[in-house]
């Protein structure tokens, strides 16, 4: 970490202080602990979580986050908004501080989660003050507000219902008249070629589920179709960077695709930070009539099989795992309410298609 307490985004070797991986970060610690029930790393990392939430608070003036305090990389390409802050970096950091939070409670630090809670309201209260002036504002908002903000506000939760339905096709509008979707868009060249038309494989992270997650999910199954497809053309075998042969031809944070695939279609979401072999169950099927698939248990040789079907009696999902596990099932899977369900071994259901996604 930095001495203002900012945890470096790139390391190991020289280390690189970017605000959006800063705030990643403690998102991830959390994330690792739903995937492995790790507690201890919460309390082991504790410090350090707070020190890198201090340096955003350090920073924050009335207007946002100062664009100084490093770099704050939201994606290549990215059309940064007017203003003295960048609304997509505090919208990263507004994320990481109301996971901030949620990791001071696991770890019964009211007085802390209530500091952290604190900084999240004013966090939250500028970016609102942001989103308003622009809805209210005339002509094409949402092209002013822009695909990766838009997608940020989206996932968490800054717009009502009507404004989010409108904010959803505006990211699906933008996809598809962007390369390679539309083969006459603007290329990303390099890093330096910005451009309000383009859409990369990393922020698909951050847009799609948000697409897959509101019965979109055909839509989705389109884009992987369509770009990622085009990035394996040509015998290619690995993933690209960007939507461009330009850049690296093998880089890991264009895989979406396979996490998402395996969320939405297989529908376990592991949640070891309820206890061991626990999962959340729901499911985001589009038109597709059959899916199998395997999920591996992390720190562990287990991998539990998964296969559904659909016919005109609903979608019909087996499970068969080696060892005893917990399923939580989303309310729309279960007539509004969730359930818990104890599994030895083996576990079917049949579901209503439209609770599927």
């Amino acid at each position: 970490a930095r001495e203002d307490g900012l945890v470096a985004g790139l390391c190991p070797g020289d280390c690189g202080y970017l605000t959006t991986y800063a705030a990643q970060w403690i998102t991830a610690c959390l994330h690792y602990w739903e995937l492995t029930g790790d507690r201890a790393l919460l309390e082991e990392m504790f410090a350090h979580a707070e020190g890198n939430a201090g340096a955003f608070e350090k920073n924050l003036t009335p207007d946002g986050l100062k664009d100084d305090m490093g770099w704050g990389f939201v994606d290549w390409g990215y059309v940064r908004n007017p203003g003295p802050s960048d609304m997509a970096v505090n919208l990263h950091v507004l994320a990481a501080i109301r996971d901030m939070t949620r990791w001071c409670t696991a770890l019964d630090h009211a007085d802390r989660a209530a500091k952290h809670q604190a900084l999240a309201d004013r966090l939250e209260a500028i970016i609102a003050r942001y989103f308003a002036g622009e809805l209210a504002t005339g002509g094409d908002p949402w092209a002013r507000i822009g695909y990766h903000r838009a997608a940020l506000g989206l996932r968490l939760g800054f717009f009502d219902a009507a404004q989010a339905k409108a904010g959803r096709a505006f990211l699906k509008e933008h996809m598809l008249r962007c390369f390679p979707n539309n083969p006459a868009a603007p290329r990303l060249s390099d890093p330096a070629a910005n451009n309000p038309q383009l859409i990369t494989p990393y922020f698909g992270h951050f847009a799609l589920p948000e697409l897959i997650e509101h019965g979109d999910m055909d839509f989705v199954l389109g884009q992987y179709r369509t770009c990622w497809g085009w990035s394996l053309g040509d015998g290619r075998t690995t993933w690209l960077e960007v939507f461009d042969t330009r850049w690296s031809h093998c880089h890991q944070w264009a895989g979406c695709p396979t996490w998402q695939l395996s969320r939405a279609l297989l529908g376990l979401r592991p949640r070891f930070d309820l206890g061991a072999m626990n999962f959340d169950v729901s499911l985001a099927t589009g038109s597709l009539t059959k899916v199998s698939g395997q999920v591996p248990v992390a720190g562990t040789n287990h991998v539990l099989q998964i296969a559904w079907t659909k016919d005109a009696a609903g979608l019909h999902y087996t499970l068969e795992s080696p060892v005893p596990l917990t399923l939580h099932l989303d309310a729309s899977l279960t007539d509004g309410k969730p359930l818990t369900v104890k599994v030895d071994r083996s576990f079917a259901a049949t579901w209503a298609i439209a609770a599927c996604g």
